[in-house]
């Protein structure tokens, strides 16, 4: 009786606590995806046409043509049941009835992970204001989302443990790699990791050298450094050939602040140099920082080949590895 007592008394103090969390099924539909909902009206006029042409602006810097993302539409009439559990959606409701023109951000609604964004206006005029003036926040939105999930998975269940602590205790950086990533190459001051396919390749490079100066950030100093470096250290397919930067393309420059620390961005193409006739290329990102304990600066440089295959969602696997960048004692 005394047990069973306990057990009551248990089951009573859970009762009268808080409810716990909703536990939400798991959002459907693919990487890169947007679920747009807009009333098929619109959907060929002014308000469809500004939607597609944002979300459909190419990627930066990938050597085919490929959209920001994939988007696909529904009306709003349809806009119920699984559809609701879509990772991705853009709503818009344009109509007199609504009370207030506003941008609305909505995290794990009706699943998870789900963002959802919607735009609510009393008129096709006001909608377009309001979007004109939105959109970046908007794009960033889904882009930190799609990015963010992918780090949090590399950061769990997926994390290749082992490759983090070879690389922590080497090179006294911090970066999660997801199961399936190698380490190649690892010496002193380079370090080569890759996951490789029959159809693509997925690849970071690490190195450092002595920080000196600032002017060392700037952006033709790093690529020089860049060149150097992957031509002693990425052979090409053909005797005497190498990776280098795709000079008639200027890479992307930017500086931000990355886990508390100054990073310096390149974002770029690359090919294979040292002889004529080898064409082998696709997208690069690179961050750099400095080891200010240790006096280096630390590159981390991700690239992707994957012959004539698209490269967007492959190159975004290899930014959300160098976005857990972080420096260790």
């Amino acid at each position: 009786m005394k047990n069973i007592s306990l057990i009551l008394l248990l089951f009573s103090f859970i009762s009268c606590s808080n409810e716990p969390e909703k536990i939400l099924p798991p959002s459907t539909g693919g990487t890169g995806q947007i679920l747009i909902i807009t009333d098929d009206s619109k959907w060929d006029k002014q308000v469809g046409l500004t939607i597609k042409e944002a979300f459909s602006e190419d990627y930066e810097l990938l050597p085919q043509s490929e959209p920001l993302f994939d988007i696909s539409q529904i009306s709003n009439n349809a806009y119920s049941g699984i559809l609701q559990r879509t990772r991705n959606i853009f709503h818009t409701l344009i109509s007199q009835k609504v009370e207030k023109n506003e941008v609305l951000f909505a995290e794990n609604k009706h699943s998870a992970p789900q963002i959802i964004v919607s735009v609510k206006a009393k008129s096709d005029e006001d909608f377009l204001k309001l979007f004109k003036q939105y959109k970046n926040q908007i794009i960033k939105t889904f882009t930190d989302a799609e990015r963010n999930r992918l780090i949090k998975g590399y950061s769990g269940k997926l994390l290749n443990k082992s490759l983090k602590e070879k690389l922590e205790k080497q090179h006294h950086i911090s970066l999660s790699f997801p199961k399936g990533y190698t380490l190649d190459v690892d010496s002193s001051n380079f370090a080569w990791v890759s996951r490789e396919t029959p159809f693509s390749t997925e690849a970071v490079l690490i190195w450092s050298y002595p920080y000196t100066d600032t002017a060392q950030f700037h952006p033709d100093s790093l690529i020089k450094v860049r060149n150097s470096v992957t031509k002693k250290f990425v052979p090409g397919p053909d005797k005497d050939t190498y990776m280098t930067t795709e000079d008639l393309i200027t890479p992307i420059y930017r500086e931000f602040m990355l886990n508390d620390k100054y990073t310096a961005e390149l974002r770029g193409l690359w090919k294979i140099g040292g002889a004529e006739g080898t064409f082998m290329g696709g997208p690069f990102v690179s961050f750099s920082t400095v080891d200010t304990k240790r006096n280096k600066i630390i590159t981390v440089d991700g690239f992707v080949y994957g012959g004539k295959k698209k490269k967007r969602e492959l190159l975004k696997q290899i930014e959300a590895i160098l976005y857990t960048l972080k420096l260790t004692d």
